[in-house]
């Protein structure tokens, strides 16, 4: 039982750290929505100011007040992909984190596994207990998925089209969901984790 044990206290060490990968991710998740709603006010104005182009009371009047207007706008929603750009990146940088956290659970899984039973890797100790393998699996759940969430805001960024705002909003809308990494069910994990491989 030494080396499952010590399996399983790999797998602890593992899961705490992707506790904090995943506390990094959702911290980027939320501002990365913040940029999306700000990116899609900005060109929601944008594409109003274009549309009332010479009907925009005084700044029609007063010479090239609606081109620097414009040109304002257009600043600022580049800088706004910019941001979003850079947290596509700070994205990649944690699912590259998992992916080492998992590489070196494999490694030492490696190393320990041959002085394991069947049942050691494939039964909990006792009921309520996670077996290595599932836990092994949970851990893989989290590279896949956090994998598949980059990909696909990477899609959406490239398919970002100033013009054609309406289009875009969806895009903006998904880039706000977690459409394949469950925070919920990952918590439930990692608490079983926790408790049941002391």
């Amino acid at each position: 039982d030494g080396p499952a044990r010590e399996l399983r206290f790999v797998l602890r060490k593992a899961f705490a750290e992707c506790d904090e990968i995943v506390k990094q991710w959702e911290e980027t998740f939320q501002h990365a929505g913040q940029i999306m709603r700000s990116l899609m006010n900005a060109m929601e104005r944008m594409n109003d100011y274009v549309a009332s182009e010479g009907n925009l009371g005084v700044l029609s009047v007063i010479p090239n007040a609606e081109k620097n207007l414009q040109m304002k706008l257009v600043r600022s929603i580049e800088r706004l992909l910019s941001a979003a750009n850079t947290l596509l990146e700070a994205f990649k940088s944690l699912c590259e984190k998992v992916g080492k956290v998992l590489d070196s659970v494999v490694t030492q899984q490696q190393d320990l596994q041959e002085s394991c039973s069947c049942e050691d890797l494939w039964s909990g100790g006792y009921h309520a207990q996670p077996s290595i393998a599932d836990m092994l699996e949970w851990i893989y759940d989290v590279q896949v998925e956090l994998r598949k969430e980059l990909g696909l805001r990477e899609h959406m960024m490239k398919r970002i089209n100033l013009d054609a705002v309406q289009s875009c909003a969806g895009l903006i809308d998904l880039s706000q969901a977690s459409l394949f990494f469950n925070l919920n069910r990952y918590r439930a994990r990692s608490d079983m984790v926790k408790i049941h491989c002391m």
